[in-house]
């Protein structure tokens, strides 16, 4: 498995890549994970039976790769391959993000003779973000590259369907399957007893912070809504966060609104579990992790009709309100305030949906099934 993310660097692509590996080697299967090294983190290491090599990467951050993280990455990660070259063998080649990961799929020593797949993750795919415009310039100019590594994989695998479309608009002819994110169900899970809560109605964002995220439209609805016994928790870092908290400044909002910062992953469900509502009016999402998590914690959910979204959520778990549209979100957030009943039923739901359909067992098990289809092609009715 390549990718230039993984824990703690990153969001629901390297938490997928390192979830994914452990389950497939609990089921007894050799791994290897070729990503990123940040700060301290060893170069090699074995964790739960996954082998994990990092490379260089000149990142901003840890949850801001950036153009100079990403390419870095793929610079040093092609001289390892070379390198694995000569004590590995691989069946399968599975890179996270076409761009700018599977650029390695290019080289001419990179396993050329095994088979690979793709896993689609949002801003790799063209017309995805296209409110990041270097984002979107450097997708549409390297369009005909991203082509050819889809049309070279044996299989594409998308986050939702929304991305698929958003990915066939790019290739109609390309054969795309669709494998959901997950999440560990037994850490991420309700343990606030709605008993002991204040009169405070809390909300709770958990996000990159970019503008794609679009956070600064919950800002402006509780300025203009001006109810100081609502307030909002906002866990992240990012390119947007200095912009956020002048904003924040400005509305007169720093008495409600609470910038938590980095959270690592293992506190995330306490963090969830202190709050009434999940809100996250994203402008563009390919699937939305951190909507999962909230789930899995029973809360109800604020979100925006976009992209993976709305897959998610729908009227029996949720609220979802046109992107941008400041009271569409301000009715949602006051709705929610005022319908406790609806927010544990919602919760509920929530939890049960989770449990069904969004166990990294259960994606794992379908990722395996796409490798053996792809080594086994002759063989996939029996499969």
């Amino acid at each position: 498995m390549l990718n230039y993310e993984f824990p703690p660097m990153g969001g629901g692509a390297g938490n997928a890549t390192n979830n994914i590996s452990k389950e497939l080697a609990k089921m007894g299967h050799q791994v290897t994970v070729l990503t990123s090294k940040y700060e301290n983190l060893p170069n090699m290491q074995v964790v739960e039976g996954v082998k994990i090599y990092r490379v260089f990467s000149w990142r901003k951050d840890i949850h801001d790769c950036g153009f100079r993280g990403a390419f870095t990455y793929v610079l040093f990660a092609a001289i390892k391959l070379w390198k694995l070259r000569k004590i590995h063998k691989f069946d399968v080649l599975h890179y996270f993000f076409s761009l700018p990961t599977g650029l390695l799929s290019l080289l001419p020593w990179a396993f050329r003779n095994v088979p690979y797949i793709v896993s689609l993750r949002g801003s790799d795919v063209p017309y995805y973000d296209v409110y990041n415009r270097k984002v979107h310039f450097l997708n549409v100019l390297l369009k005909p590259i991203n082509l050819y590594i889809w049309k070279n994989a044996k299989k594409v695998i998308a986050l939702s369907p929304s991305l698929k479309l958003t990915a066939m608009k790019t290739a109609p002819k390309q054969h795309i399957e669709v494998i959901p994110n997950a999440v560990e169900t037994d850490i991420f899970n309700p343990t606030y007893d709605p008993k002991t809560q204040d009169h405070k109605f809390k909300l709770i964002t958990v996000s990159r912070l970019i503008k794609r995220k679009a956070i600064d439209h919950i800002l402006t609805a509780l300025a203009e809504i001006n109810d100081k016994s609502i307030t909002l928790l906002i866990v992240g870092t990012g390119s947007h966060e200095r912009i956020l908290k002048n904003v924040s400044n400005e509305l007169h909002l720093n008495d409600v609104v609470e910038f938590y910062g980095y959270c690592p992953r293992e506190q995330l469900p306490e963090q969830y579990n202190r709050s009434d509502v999940f809100i996250l009016p994203t402008l563009a999402e390919s699937f939305g992790m951190v909507f999962v998590e909230a789930m899995a914690c029973a809360l109800p959910i604020i979100g925006a009709k976009t992209g993976g979204v709305v897959e998610i959520v729908h009227s029996e778990n949720g609220i979802l309100v046109e992107p941008g549209n400041i009271e569409e979100i301000k009715r949602a957030i006051l709705k929610m305030k005022h319908s406790y009943q609806t927010r544990v039923s919602m919760g509920y739901r929530n939890r049960e949906r989770v449990l069904k359909h969004y166990s990294w067992k259960s994606i794992s098990q379908k990722y395996l099934h796409i490798y053996k289809k792809v080594l086994s092609p002759d063989n996939t009715a029996r499969l």
